[in-house]
């Protein structure tokens, strides 16, 4: 058996955090979170994300610094890992995307748009097929 897609949820909001995790953990995936940018990029290295949601209006760090943080990285895995956008701001999209996200979703994220997002940030990365999911 595979192991669990491993997914790194960054939101400065706790109870989004935890919904998104709740969300993930509930498809079948393996979701941890951090509160900051600064936090994501500490636990990012040994939790080995396999794809990571970014919210883009944080305190210590937007999201979009926390994407070309990971984009610089010498480990090439982190640079290379998809992410998915996530804010309810106007103009976030634009930011997150310029910075290097694979994706977009506005807040407030809904379960099935999410998920299946998250299938087609993984198609490339795993060779998920999103069908399977939605098979059984």
């Amino acid at each position: 058996m595979p192991r669990p897609v491993r997914i790194l949820v960054v939101d400065d909001n706790h109870l989004i955090r935890t919904l998104l995790c709740l969300i993930l953990e509930g498809a079948g995936h393996l979701a941890a979170g951090a509160e900051s940018g600064p936090a994501a990029l500490e636990l990012a290295p040994t939790f080995r994300p396999d794809l990571l949601l970014v919210d883009e209006v944080m305190p210590e760090m937007p999201g979009a610094e926390v994407i070309r943080c990971l984009r610089r990285s010498r480990d090439l895995r982190l640079a290379r890992v998809p992410v998915i956008g996530i804010s309810g701001h106007p103009g976030a999209s634009r930011a997150l995307l310029a910075a290097g996200a694979n994706a977009f979703l506005a807040k407030p994220v809904q379960e099935v748009p999410l998920l299946d997002a998250v299938d087609r940030a993984l198609v490339p990365r795993i060779g998920l097929d999103p069908a399977a999911r939605h098979a059984s």
